[in-house]
This record gives C-alpha cells, sequence and structure tokens, in this order.
C-alpha cells in the first residue's frame, strides 16, 4: 500500500512511505504541499511527482458528492507511482478499464531547476479524453512540454460516466452541489494548483488548461462555469466540437431510469440504496453513458452555446483547434464495431444523420464517386462539419477574447492502431504524440516520431509553452501565428517543415483530401455535433 487510501490507514501508509521505492537516487526531490510533504525523481531531465491526492477518496458515503479535503499528513508520501484510474468499462481507445473509485489523484512534471525562478513558469494542466466516460491521466508523459518549454506540467485523475456526472431528484435535494462531479473535481484540483503550485516553480497567475475530444469538452465547460472564475488565466481547446448541457429535468429523468434498473427505485432510501452498489454492479446495469454535461444551475448555467455568443463566460486568452482526418478515428475498424471496411449503406445512415433535409446537399458537395471508398468520403463530410462548428466557435469567442486556431496537417502522423483499410493520415489524437512523449492511447501500440515529425513536435511544444507564459504562442519562430478575425478567417497550419498561416479558412478547399470545404453548406446545418 502506497498511497492513503483512508484516514484510518494513514499510519500504516505512512509507514511504508518511509520505505525506498523503484531504485530512487538517495536525494529525491521533495516538495511540502497544504496537504503534506511528497518525494518525487528525476528522470528525462524533469522532476515527476505522480499520484498526489488532491481530493479525500470518493468512496461510500462519498459517492455522488462534490470532492472534499484530504486527510493531512505528517510522513513523506513517496509521489512515484502514479494513482489508480476512476471507474470506467470502455476499453483501450483512452484507458484501461478501470473498478477503482479512489481514483482523485494528479502528477506534476516540472523542469529540474524547479526549485529557483520561483512562481516564474507557466503551468498546464490537462484534462484527459474520452467523452467523459473514459480517460486516464497516467497515459500523458508530460516530460517534454515541462524540459523544452521550462512549464509545470499537471495531468488530473476526474471521474467519469455515472460516477461523474449524475442528477436525481433524491441526490439533488440533499443539499450540496450535484450533477456535475467530474467538472466539479477539476475545480477542485485546480484550487489544490493554486495553492501549491508556486512550490513547483510554477505561476498560479499563469495557469493553462487544456484537453482533447472530451477533455476539450471539458475545458470549454469550464469556460462558461461561474465556479471556475479565476482558476485558469489561458485555455487550449484541441478537436473540440462537442458542447453540451442537459437540463437538469432531463438529465434527473435518465437518473431516474439508472435507479429503477438497479432496483432502487423502491427503497426506503434510494441513495443509500444506490451508494451501497459497487462499481461493477452500476458499469453492469447497461444503459447508455450520461448526457454529460447537467445545467444544475451552480457548475454550469445555461446552454453553453448561448453563453459563447453573449459573451457571458470566463474572459481569458484562447487557443483551438482540430485536426484535418478527426473521423478517421471513429470509424468502426478503429473504435470498436464491426473490423470490416464501411459500406455504402453505413455511410448513407452517417449522411442521414444530419437530417433528411440535408441529405442532398451533403451528396452534391461530397458525392461518393470523387473518394476511393465509403470510409474516405465520410471522414471528409464529418471534417466539414466539424471545421465549420470549430470557425462558429471562434467567431463568437475572438469578439470577446484573443483567439489562436490551428489545424494540425501532418499526414504521416503514426498510428497506435493495428492497420486498416484506408489512410488514417491526421486522425482524431494523431497530434497528441507531438505534444505528450509516446502517447498510444491507453492500450495501443507507441510509434516513435522520426526526424521530421520531431522538428513539427518541437514547434507545437514551443507554441503551447510560450501561450502558457504569455497568452500569446509567438515566439522567435516563423511564421507569425494571427489572432483569429471573422473577416479575414485565418488559421494557422501545423505541417512539415513549416507550420504556415491560411486565410478564408471556412470559404476555400483548404482541407487536404476533401473536397469542396466551405462553410457554405454546414453554416445552414444546426450545430447538431456541437449540442446534440
Amino acid at each position: 500500500m502506497r498511497r492513503f487510501r483512508s484516514a484510518s490507514k494513514l499510519l500504516l501508509a505512512a509507514t511504508l512511505f518511509a520505505l525506498p521505492t523503484l531504485g530512487l537516487a538517495p536525494s529525491q526531490p521533495t516538495v511540502v504541499t497544504t496537504d503534506g510533504p511528497i518525494a518525487g525523481f528525476h528522470r528525462d531531465g524533469v522532476v515527476q511527482f505522480r499520484g498526489i491526492p488532491y481530493a479525500a477518496p470518493p468512496v461510500g458515503p462519498l459517492r455522488w458528492r462534490p470532492p472534499q479535503p484530504h486527510a493531512k499528513w505528517n510522513a513523506t508520501l513517496d509521489a512515484v507511482s502514479f494513482g489508480d484510474t476512476c471507474v470506467q468499462n470502455q476499453p483501450g481507445l483512452f484507458a484501461k478499464p478501470s473498478l477503482t473509485e479512489d481514483c482523485l489523484y494528479l502528477n506534476v512534471y516540472a523542469p529540474e531547476n524547479y526549485a529557483t525562478k520561483p512562481e516564474h513558469r507557466g503551468v498546464l494542466v490537462w484534462f484527459y479524453g474520452g467523452a467523459m466516460t473514459a480517460g486516464e491521466s497516467n497515459d500523458y508523459d508530460g516530460t517534454k512540454l515541462a524540459k523544452m518549454g521550462d512549464t509545470v506540467v499537471v495531468t488530473v485523475n476526474f471521474r467519469v460516466g455515472y460516477l461523474g456526472f449524475f442528477a436525481q431528484a433524491a441526490l439533488d435535494a440533499e443539499g450540496h452541489a450535484f450533477g456535475n462531479y467530474g467538472t466539479m473535481d477539476q475545480q477542485f484540483a485546480l484550487r489544490w494548483i493554486q495553492r501549491n503550485i508556486a512550490k513547483f516553480g510554477g505561476d498560479p497567475k499563469r495557469v493553462t488548461i487544456f484537453g482533447q475530444s472530451g477533455g476539450a469538452t471539458a475545458v470549454m465547460t469550464n469556460l462558461v462555469s461561474p465556479t471556475a472564475a479565476g482558476l485558469f488565466q489561458r485555455l487550449i481547446n484541441e478537436s473540440g466540437t462537442h458542447i453540451t448541457a442537459t437540463p437538469l429535468p432531463a438529465a434527473e429523468a435518465r437518473g431516474a431510469t439508472l435507479v429503477t434498473k438497479a432496483g432502487c427505485a423502491q427503497a426506503a432510501d434510494a441513495m443509500q440504496c444506490m451508494r451501497a452498489l459497487t462499481p461493477l454492479q452500476i458499469l453492469s446495469l447497461g444503459l447508455p453513458t450520461p448526457n454529460f454535461f447537467v445545467q444544475d444551475g451552480r457548475i454550469i448555467t445555461g446552454d453553453p452555446y448561448e453563453q459563447y455568443k453573449a459573451g457571458t463566460f470566463n474572459h481569458v486568452p484562447i487557443m483551438t483547434g482540430l485536426v484535418a482526418d478527426e473521423q478517421a478515428f471513429f470509424l468502426p475498424e478503429i473504435s470498436g464495431g464491426p473490423p470490416v471496411p464501411l459500406t455504402v449503406s453505413d455511410l448513407n445512415d452517417f449522411i442521414n444523420s444530419f437530417g433528411a433535409a440535408n441529405v442532398a446537399g451533403i451528396n452534391k458537395v461530397y458525392p461518393l464517386e470523387s473518394y476511393p471508398s465509403p470510409s474516405e468520403d465520410e471522414i471528409a463530410i464529418a471534417e466539414g462539419s466539424k471545421a465549420c462548428i470549430a470557425r462558429t466557435f471562434d467567431r463568437e469567442w475572438s469578439q470577446y477574447v484573443p483567439v489562436y486556431a490551428y489545424r494540425f496537417d501532418d499526414e504521416t502522423a503514426p498510428s497506435y492502431f493495428p492497420p486498416v483499410s484506408y489512410p488514417t493520415r491526421a486522425f482524431h489524437t494523431s497530434e497528441l504524440e507531438y505534444l505528450f512523449v509516446l502517447f498510444h492511447g491507453g492500450q495501443g501500440t507507441p510509434h516513435p516520431l522520426n526526424a521530421a515529425q520531431t522538428h513539427l513536435s518541437d514547434q507545437m511544444v514551443a507554441y503551447w509553452t510560450t501561450f502558457a507564459r504569455t497568452g500569446n504562442p509567438n515566439n522567435a519562430m516563423d511564421p507569425r501565428w494571427q489572432p483569429y478575425s471573422a473577416a479575414s478567417d485565418d488559421v494557422l497550419s501545423l505541417r512539415r517543415p513549416k507550420p504556415q498561416m491560411m486565410t478564408g479558412y471556412g470559404s476555400q478547399n483548404t482541407l487536404p483530401h476533401h473536397m469542396h470545404n466551405a462553410c457554405s453548406l454546414w453554416d445552414q446545418i444546426p450545430l447538431t455535433g456541437a449540442r446534440g
């Protein structure tokens, strides 16, 4: 036993923390946090502190409650191993399955000279992807960002799925904040960072939250959350176009379905009954994943997209973008469906998902005969939709704050999946290995970057860490990254051998391999991908 599991195990844990682990050098880097002292280790030119508990384990009566302070400790905690992953059952794409509720841990990567220049460095706080139903912090190695960018990197575990986002009338009447437990975890971790990050060499007034996919949805949600105000000063959104909040009555109706299926609806105390279930029993109920997030009136007070348009969000500089072939990740050969190529019928089902009134227009702009396969046609259609949704967000945000928009265009990006029938190119998550060393999606196969890809990675790390430090990604590199404006519609293409600015992003055929990426089509279609 290495970590504190409960206050009753504090003495045993304190004894075990004094033992040597992992063959560490005698002089471990040590930081005294507001909860107690921790000892990390040196590796690859940075110091790492893994598995730091930032909140009490949300178990037993603390399930479906806001995160609570962790019990303080006196003995030094050996922060050398990652904490457990939060409960989830999705295999492989973003994390390994887990049945562990004691999971509220974070990890810190800092330059080796972290004790110098106190409160000087930018801080990058990572929220993982996984559609808010999966994900784990230990898949994201912050070494390169910390070392090359002289930045402090924090990766955070938070509750996901029905243990992270759950509304039910009896639960919501208990007198505490409710519904968005995963978001509350993120904000609780950000408060821990405000109290402690200067001791790791970071500036609590230069905090950037960043995330990809579901993690991007998390940062965009914190952008509109009034309870997140002041906890971060910049934001990076990677491949985030889905932003929705379920009205409380609908969320509570879904919660009631879960309680009924669990056999707790007729119990004298329904929530006591629900809290007595094991994580496996909850996962085994077989219900669809929850419609994150919940308009609870406190954490999320309205429709996020409407708040973007009205400017009623936390005004911070934003860096935001997509990869050029997002949908390559979501086709069934990779995402867990039948391991066979997409059929014409499958493609038609996808097109019909945009509504019968839009089928003819989509087929006209993206005719199947123009693509080598239904798979590549679907990738093109999805990219057009997502790119134009992202452009809509850029237009709304840029009225109020500086926005730096990008598109990741390296079609040689290494895939960590087995071979499939179509070219994956710049697929969803493909940019992550350029920021996090050997990222491989939980259970995939890592492939090192070649020299040209490493050069692009160096450029991206410089952009990301400069933005974290200053709120503007520009540094000594050329070209200069122009802030987004609706008039010029300008986006930075992250490509080899050198990034370049593009203008007229939504009105030209600018996406590689995709025909007629004009937003004149997609702007007429409701933001299904953003709000559905």
